[in-house]
């Protein structure tokens, strides 16, 4: 079992925006493949687990940080791991790695659940083995989002299809683009967003309406999903830093 993964990409045109960096949404798709692949190296890959455990993975919580922005036409290397499971919870590790620099890590919590009823189940009864070396392993927790209170909305938006995943959700990565939207991204010049936390609440749909509540304490941003019912979907924390 290869307990480490790594992937190649480059910042294409579509990843960036109107600054030439890559969109946080990009830079949580590019985690996201090189989870997804590393996972059917594994056997644990979505296929594996729907036909044999009837379960999917459902990302929890993840955070980023950027020691620096990455630009357009940039080619850098994703590099993965697992921790051993406990109870319903894995913790998977990121490395982003350009030339000989490290530019930047991230964290993240996944759990199985089952296909059907979407009822939590035990990792360590489908995953084995206990994850990457200890030299490879980070030791740092992930914990929720401590939100401001007296959240201002926004905005209203409308979930479409072209936002859905192959789990009939609305995909992990464009929440980072809601809260960019929500926050007028484009009006920061010369920031890049150095760190990206979110917390998973409830899974959102097609069709689904969102009301966008946030707040702003200098360089901090915190945007808010909730649904008619004030029902919370997603918590994210935003930290922007200077180019």
């Amino acid at each position: 079992m290869n307990d480490l993964y790594e992937q190649t990409y480059y910042v294409r045109v579509l990843d960036t925006d109107l600054f030439g960096l890559c969109r946080p949404s990009s830079v949580m798709n590019f985690l996201q493949e090189t989870a997804a692949q590393h996972s059917m190296q594994l056997g644990i890959g979505r296929e594996n687990l729907a036909n044999q455990n009837q379960a999917i993975w459902m990302l929890v919580r993840l955070r980023y940080t950027l020691f620096r922005p990455l630009h357009g036409d940039e080619e850098f290397r994703v590099r993965t791991w697992y921790r051993a499971p406990h109870g319903a919870f894995i913790q998977r590790d990121f490395e982003l790695i350009s030339g000989d620099e490290r530019i930047g890590y991230a964290l993240s919590t996944w759990v199985l659940a089952d296909v059907k009823s979407h009822a939590l189940l035990k990792a360590e009864d489908i995953i084995f083995g206990n994850g990457a070396s200890e030299e490879d392993m980070f030791t740092e927790k992930l914990g929720k989002i401590r939100m401001p209170k007296e959240l201002k909305e926004v905005a209203v938006r409308q979930l479409g299809y072209s936002e859905t995943d192959a789990n009939g959700h609305i995909n992990n990565t464009r929440y980072a683009d809601y809260a960019c939207d929500a926050i007028h991204f484009e009006t920061l010049t010369g920031k890049y967003v150095r760190e990206f936390q979110i917390t998973y609440s409830a899974e959102c749909l097609a069709g689904q309406t969102l009301r966008m509540l946030c707040k702003n304490e200098g360089n901090l941003f915190y945007v808010r999903g909730v649904d008619k019912d004030h029902k919370s979907h997603f918590d994210i924390r935003m930290e922007v830093a200077e180019i």
